[in-house]
């Protein structure tokens, strides 16, 4: 079997959608399947083309300034990319199938129709709005075209909403590599129950300084509880210039290592971001019985993620929810160390690569029916 990979981002960029794709990759080359990424060399010190775990990566259009400080990303990046793409049509025809991030959204809307039932768009996220919904529904529309979602939540919306056939559509969570992660079990000894993390890029719409603020009002920091955040980004001085306060730790980016040594040693994990998909830290604390804590805001996934699979609760979007629920995570701990050792097992199953990369490449493969799938189910959720 021979996949192709269309992404924006790719190594030596760091985030989500980078991790996700090169550990799936390598997932998939274990098990024998061909396969070619195809991205946008944003760092023109990188090679054109290389191997990586065993997956050959194609940078095929050249834009140093890709990460559009206003735009968020460049235009003629996009175009760039696109064109490059359909000029490497024979290649994608060549490939039993082709899935393509849904950023850029060009390249799907470009390429998917010609592709005949082999192009798949892999959604991280959905937005509000009717430019975004105008988006949604054209993806939805195109003949023979598959969509994975990284959440079963994201699959409901685009059932719902856009009328996505269920047969053409997939949970495929960012799985998590369980060889690295710290093993069971995690007793009194390794839970540190008066801290609590944040972990993530530190930009505004992930909200760490409304994080901040809520810990502070709390009283938390004056019963010994402490707040560790994360993560750089360009927040980090901003947030370091304005909360001096011992009980809160800014530890700058941390290594992967130091990522699940917090992630072990805290009691839980806090995500109050406007906009996630599927954020796989979510999927990472659960896996070492740390549940989170997430804010109901409407683009934030994270909400769908924490019901839906049970690893977490979510509470209303305001800075006075949010200290409410971080004062009954105090005062109420067996309840929520409960919460996270109900999770552990599950996620395991549910979250690490090989059960999500086994699903995928049944729903892939032509006329086969992907394994069930517990949390993964796409059923509505219940009022």
């Amino acid at each position: 079997m021979k996949i192709a990979f269309v992404t924006e981002l790719f190594a030596p960029s760091v985030g989500g959608q980078e991790v996700r794709f090169e550990e799936l990759g390598a997932e998939l080359v274990k098990r024998g399947v061909e396969v070619d990424l195809y991205t946008i060399r944003h760092d023109l010190d990188s090679p054109k083309s290389e191997v990586r775990g065993g997956m050959r990566v194609h940078r095929i259009a050249d834009c140093a300034g890709y990460k559009h400080p206003t735009l968020r990303r460049h235009p003629q990046g996009i175009l760039a990319f696109t064109w490059a793409l359909w000029q490497r049509r024979a290649e994608l025809d060549a490939c039993d199938a082709v899935v393509f991030n849904i950023w850029p959204i060009l390249p799907p809307l470009v390429l998917g129709r010609r592709l005949r039932g082999r192009a798949v768009v892999d959604v991280c996220e959905t937005r509000s709005g009717r430019f975004w919904h105008w988006i949604y529904q054209r993806l939805a529309g195109l003949p023979n075209v598959r969509l994975l979602g990284v959440s079963p939540e994201i699959v409901r919306h685009m059932q719902r909403v856009h009328g996505t056939r269920p047969e053409r559509a997939h949970v495929a969570v960012s799985g998590v590599d369980l060889a690295a992660a710290p093993q069971p079990p995690f007793g009194t000894d390794v839970k540190d129950a008066k801290q609590l993390m944040f972990f993530g890029r530190l930009t505004e719409h992930k909200n760490p300084r409304l994080l901040a603020e809520a810990f502070q009002r709390s009283t938390l920091p004056s019963r010994g509880y402490r707040l560790v955040i994360a993560g750089g980004g360009p927040e980090l001085d901003g947030l370091k210039r304005d909360f001096t306060d011992p009980s809160i730790r800014l530890t700058g980016r941390v290594s992967d290592e130091e990522k699940w040594q917090l992630l072990q040693r805290s009691a839980l994990l806090v995500l109050p971001s406007r906009r996630e998909g599927f954020p796989r830290v979510v999927a990472e604390a659960a896996c070492v019985g740390t549940p989170t804590l997430t804010l109901d805001y409407p683009d934030n996934g994270t909400r769908f993620v924490v019901q839906d699979y049970q690893v977490g609760r979510s509470v209303p979007a305001t800075r006075e929810a949010l200290v409410e629920a971080l004062e009954q995570f105090a005062n109420e701990p067996q309840a929520w160390a409960e919460l996270g050792e109900g999770a552990l097992q599950r996620a395991r199953d549910e979250f690490g690569w090989e059960p999500v990369t086994t699903r995928l490449l049944a729903f892939l493969r032509p006329g086969r029916t992907p394994p069930a799938q517990a949390a993964g189910s796409v059923q509505p959720q219940q009022a």
